[in-house]
């Protein structure tokens, strides 16, 4: 798979220090999924911080601390749970928020064509699933903040490019832009914002207001 678009590297570098929000972690890691160029980069980010860290002073411990862990190897513990091998379309880093098959998710229609999946929000940064039927447009829009989407299905253009499986798109408030799903497989992307959308024409402003878009 040739991935054409990647989260920016202070994203990168965000998830790899632990820093990122968790919709933007869920985002990153979903990508990571897809891409291996960015996986061996969030992986020397990490081996850098690992060694940052081992320059740094150590610290003393609890003078309690090793009867403490010394107790606990006593007691009881439980059977692990195995968890049996699941089919399903949906990646296994989304699948605790979704499902496992995009067809079964609790979809709430937004406009013909259109449909997302709420899926969590933290200090008003919002992780969505937007599912395109092929043809389907989302009206013409900018950003207040930022917004970072990547593809999981399908693939959609817009005035910036194409964008495919695997591929991320960063829109900042300058940017206005119609995306505008490819015919073929349904486009589903998870779609993470740090600020509302605002759209050029008075219904879809009403429709977004009304989804929390």
């Amino acid at each position: 798979m040739t991935i054409t678009h990647h989260p920016g590297d202070e994203l990168l570098l965000s998830y790899a220090l632990g820093a990122s929000s968790e919709p933007v972690s869920l985002l990153i890691a979903a990508h990571l999924s897809f891409c291996a160029t960015c996986r061996a980069a969030v992986r020397d980010m990490e081996a850098g911080g690992g060694a940052l860290l081992s320059d740094i002073e150590p610290a003393a411990l609890n003078p309690h601390a090793l009867q403490s862990v010394l107790a606990r190897l006593d007691e009881e513990k439980p059977e692990p749970v195995r968890p049996a091998a699941v089919a399903g379309d949906v990646p296994p880093v989304l699948r605790a928020y979704v499902g496992n098959e995009f067809a079964k998710a609790h979809w709430l229609k937004v406009a013909p064509g259109l449909a997302h999946l709420p899926l969590l929000s933290q200090d008003g940064t919002k992780a969505r699933l937007i599912r395109a039927q092929p043809g389907a447009v989302v009206s013409t829009h900018s950003h207040r903040g930022e917004e970072w989407t990547l593809v999981l299905t399908g693939s959609y253009r817009d005035e910036t490019g194409t964008y495919r499986p695997g591929d991320v798109q960063s829109t900042t408030p300058e940017i206005f832009h119609r995306p505008v799903a490819d015919n073929g497989p349904v486009c589903i992307n998870l779609a993470v914002t740090d600020a509302p959308l605002v759209f050029k024409d008075l219904l879809p402003s009403i429709i977004g207001k009304l989804f929390g878009f």
